[in-house]
């Protein structure tokens, strides 16, 4: 087994940040400037139970002058202040990680473990020398996505990003606060916390932290040091989440096919067409027709958004080649409809592949707020369910259906997956 060389800094993983912000400037469409995905500090949705076991693992580090900004993750958080809940202790979780499934906002305790590690392509790293202190931790929060899958940044991603370790991708300034930034890579032991835990031992700032980079040598324009509206566990009005399935796998309890104009798929001929070769609901949604799916009253009552995944084929370079359907996405209830938002003018947050850990074509997710049904701006982030008091003259309990219309001139093929309130 061989080190690796000393004196590595950040080590090249391309992050989807980048990526999804690079599609919507491509699409034209709008970039929404809070914060986005969902957070669950009990775990309840992604099947995650806090049992305060320790997990082996592996950390990278990015941020500071090595090209990439802790501002642009795909979890469109945007600038994040110091003075925030954990500041700049910040990662990236990869796609293939079995809990990346709404990562975002969620939150892990790391201690450097003084060990040996490996990369993917079987290359031992002696780490046993690298950390300052096995007994202390810092907590982070997940802001962005490190695929597998990334051509332009194949060797690099493919070598911490596959699954071969659970991985993050860590801020520098939370990495230095394990170790000196020159080890690269280091071991980990990890688990999910509470975003306000505090760790027994805290690992302190270093003396001298990395400055920020703000002039343009990261590759990114100047940020926009605006304060935005967080949808963090630290600031929800209800910290636990109830979900209200719509379509995963199948169609959620109390939920019926209410489709008119659209030629659906039969659910036999796709259930691995979903994310991650899970069961999908497809369609062709003729010019005024709908993909829809009605509940019953009350189903809206304590919701905050409306989340789903659609299949957008191979990203290609930056995105570019993404197939997004061009749909609208509303909701509505006994006395008609609510204001319909246009997917395409909504930035994804997240993004996961048909099949892993490997695979080139990719569902993204998307999630709307309900007020913005009522003509909130699209960009709008709520964290108190009551900002949603009804639309198109229903009030919450009257709201039944969620519908994604064809408005536009030509037929769409989609395939949804994950669609559901929360």
């Amino acid at each position: 087994m061989g080190a690796e060389p000393a004196g590595r800094t950040g080590l090249g993983i391309r992050r989807a940040g980048a990526a999804l912000a690079a599609t919507i400037g491509l699409l034209g469409v709008l970039i929404a400037p809070a914060s986005a995905g969902l957070q669950h500090p009990y775990g309840d949705r992604r099947g995650v139970n806090y049992d305060w076991n320790w997990r082996s693992g592996r950390a990278t580090w990015f941020g500071g002058s090595d090209g990439w900004s802790i501002h642009n993750g795909s979890c469109s958080y945007q600038y994040i202040q110091k003075d925030e809940p954990l500041g700049w202790d910040v990662a990236a979780l990869t796609d293939v990680h079995p809990e990346y499934q709404d990562s975002c906002g969620l939150c892990y305790e790391l201690a450097c473990d003084a060990t040996w590690t490996s990369d993917s392509y079987g290359q031992w790293l002696d780490r046993t020398q690298s950390c300052f202190d096995t007994g202390a931790s810092v907590v982070v929060r997940i802001v962005d996505v490190c695929p597998c899958t990334y051509p332009s940044n194949a060797y690099n991603n493919k070598r911490w990003c596959c699954g071969d370790r659970d991985h993050f991708d860590v801020s520098v300034w939370a990495f230095e606060k394990l170790a000196e930034t020159r080890w690269g890579a280091i071991p980990i032991k990890y688990r999910p916390v509470p975003c306000d835990y505090r760790p027994y031992k805290p690992a302190p700032p270093v003396a001298n932290p990395t400055p920020e980079v703000t002039d343009g040598r990261t590759g990114w324009a100047t940020p926009d040091k605006t304060r935005h509206t967080r949808d963090w566990p630290e600031y929800m009005h209800d910290t636990q989440t109830h979900t209200n399935t719509i379509f995963e796998d199948n169609y959620g309890e109390g939920i019926h096919d209410a489709s008119w104009n659209t030629q659906l798929q039969p659910l036999s001929d796709s259930t691995r067409s979903g994310a991650l070769g899970s069961p999908a609901v497809c369609a062709k949604v003729f010019k005024g027709g709908a993909l829809a799916f009605k509940g019953w009253n009350g189903m809206f009552q304590d919701k905050k958004a409306l989340e789903f995944w659609t299949y957008v084929g191979y990203p290609g370079w930056e995105g570019k080649d993404q197939k997004t359907p061009d749909l609208w996405v509303s909701v509505s209830g006994k006395k008609g409809g609510c204001r319909p938002t246009r997917i395409i003018s909504i930035k994804p947050i997240y993004m996961e592949p048909t099949w892993k850990p490997y695979a080139t074509n990719y569902f993204w997710g998307w999630q709307v707020y309900l007020p913005v049904f009522n003509g909130w701006p699209v960009e709008s982030v709520i964290n108190n369910p009551y900002d949603f008091t009804g639309c198109g003259g229903n009030s919450v309990w009257d709201l039944h259906t969620v519908e994604f219309r064809n408005d536009g001139w030509s037929d769409q093929w989609v395939c949804l997956d994950r669609v559901r309130l929360v």
